[in-house]
């Protein structure tokens, strides 16, 4: 019986070590920045203004927050990353099209394409032979204007 009186007052104790999203929540506010996973072995990171509303997007394949020596993220399926940003920034709410540039680097290629209303940049493994899964990551940036002020 002792035991077990032991065990129970470690596993509370052991809940209470580790503060939960409400708890910080209560503490802190809102967060301005959160990481959801948008499909398995691809997390969405999104930081918010002082308005709530995103200003800044990355897709990219989850990692601790703490990277570890020689920690890199696995490559994502281009077109898994095409469907996530045409869910959290459909191409009517983009505007028109202004400019699109690629440069290329050894085996890798970075397009960035703007937009009346955001910018998008895409980072490609494109070595041959191609992989189904090539892409490292995409950001979105909006172009509103408390975005602009707010992470100068």
């Amino acid at each position: 019986m002792r035991m077990l009186l032991i065990c129970l007052v470690a596993a509370a104790a052991a809940l209470t070590l580790a503060p939960g999203t409400q708890d910080f929540r209560k503490r802190y506010g809102e967060p301005d920045t959160e990481r959801f996973i948008a499909r398995p072995g691809i997390s969405l990171t999104v930081q918010y203004a002082s308005d709530h509303l995103a200003c800044q997007m990355l897709i990219e394949s989850p990692r601790q927050l703490l990277l570890q020596k020689n920690s890199e993220g696995t490559l994502l399926s281009p077109d898994k990353v095409t469907d996530i940003l045409e869910e959290v920034i459909p191409l009517a709410a983009r505007g028109k099209e202004l400019n699109h540039v690629v440069a290329n680097a050894g085996c890798n290629a970075i397009s960035f394409i703007e937009y009346e209303n955001v910018s998008i940049t895409r980072a490609v493994h494109e070595c041959v032979p191609l992989q189904p899964d090539r892409e490292f990551s995409a950001t979105v940036t909006f172009k509103r204007d408390i975005c602009r002020n707010e992470f100068k």
